[in-house]
């Protein structure tokens, strides 16, 4: 075979655990050492195959981020097996191979943050989801002028689960971004609901069919390779940016009153268990510079009923925003103790 002449010529492999089990030779011990990252993500299933693989194995995650999507996925599970071992049964129990790594191992935490260039784009997930615990680097921009948050509010309704007038102000402000940026940042785009997503990638084509200097620059922006990493100008919805990071990271609230002056909302996958993480991942994105964008103030939310974390945490980070873009110190910090 020529097994070991691969691996010796390229003696590390990054893979998804489907494409081991599909390329891979089932032999036991094959690597010194197999590390899965994202692990919060994997069920327990998927990671065995590349398990058997490695003589020694490191598992990475973060149980306040993403947990494995199930939605398009069938799993099998043996209900009438009776005579597991009290191990097996276990197993079973557990959620994702983070979840089953936690309880069988003692945990070394990374405790230093190193994306977020200001306190402030982090400190709310510090204090809301890690006690505190993370060390951040001090802000290295001491201008006064220099918001590291800024909220800006619209008079957007909530229509076909969608917000027009935010959608308009967000493709404005790429423009502007885009127009003016003084260092090329990255720019990232967080909706919380799927329609305004559509709507805001709409609103971008329209201006970008309308302004050959926007369009050249937005077409370069959204198929941007730096040192061969992906930093293309996304517009995605929550559940799908844990793992990016960009320079500036716009977000679109878009929940607002209907066309009879009401706040209804259901806040989607915010509102399920575990909704919080997914609060926690959106939030935690930015290197530089966060713009909410938003068309009614926090209170107006009524999470009340909520019996999940998820709809009251994104109630509080909206204070927090306020907060930190009006520049009310002491307002920021009582949100965050």
């Amino acid at each position: 075979t020529y097994s070991n002449m691969i691996l010796d010529v390229f003696p590390c492999f990054l893979l998804s655990p489907e494409t081991v089990s599909e390329v891979l030779p089932l032999t036991k011990g094959l690597f010194d050492i197999v590390i899965f990252d994202e692990a919060s993500q994997m069920y327990i299933e998927s990671a065995i195959p590349s398990i058997f693989r490695g003589k020694q194995v490191v598992v990475a995650g973060d149980d306040k981020q993403l947990r494995p999507n199930g939605l398009f996925k069938n799993r099998y599970v043996d209900e009438e097996d009776e005579d597991l071992e009290e191990e097996s049964s276990a197993a079973l129990e557990e959620e994702s191979l983070l979840d089953l790594a936690k309880v069988n191992y003692d945990s070394v935490y990374l405790t230093y943050h190193y994306r977020s260039r200001y306190l402030e784009l982090i400190n709310f997930s510090n204090y809301a989801f890690y006690g505190g615990r993370l060390k951040i680097a001090p802000n290295l921009n001491t201008s006064h002028d220099y918001k590291a948050i800024e909220r800006i509010i619209v008079d957007g309704k909530w229509e076909n689960k969608s917000n027009e007038e935010e959608a308009k102000k967000i493709a404005e402000l790429v423009q502007s971004i885009l127009k003016n940026r003084k260092n090329n940042e990255t720019i990232g785009i967080i909706t919380f609901n799927i329609n305004q997503k559509s709507c805001i990638e709409k609103m971008l084509d329209d201006k970008a069919q309308y302004d050959e200097e926007f369009r050249e620059l937005y077409t370069k922006e959204i198929d941007r390779i730096e040192n061969d990493e992906d930093v293309s100008l996304f517009v995605k919805n929550i559940e799908n940016v844990q793992g990016d990071e960009r320079d500036i990271i716009i977000f679109s609230i878009a929940y607002a009153k209907n066309e009879k002056g009401r706040v209804s909302v259901n806040f989607g996958s915010l509102s399920q268990d575990g909704g919080e993480n997914r609060l926690n991942v959106a939030i935690s994105r930015a290197k530089q510079k966060i713009y909410v964008v938003t068309s009614i103030e926090p209170e107006e939310f009524n999470v009340d009923s909520s019996k999940n974390k998820g709809p009251k945490l994104f109630k509080k980070y909206l204070q927090y925003v306020r907060a930190v873009s009006n520049g009310n110190t002491t307002e920021s910090e009582a949100i965050l103790n």
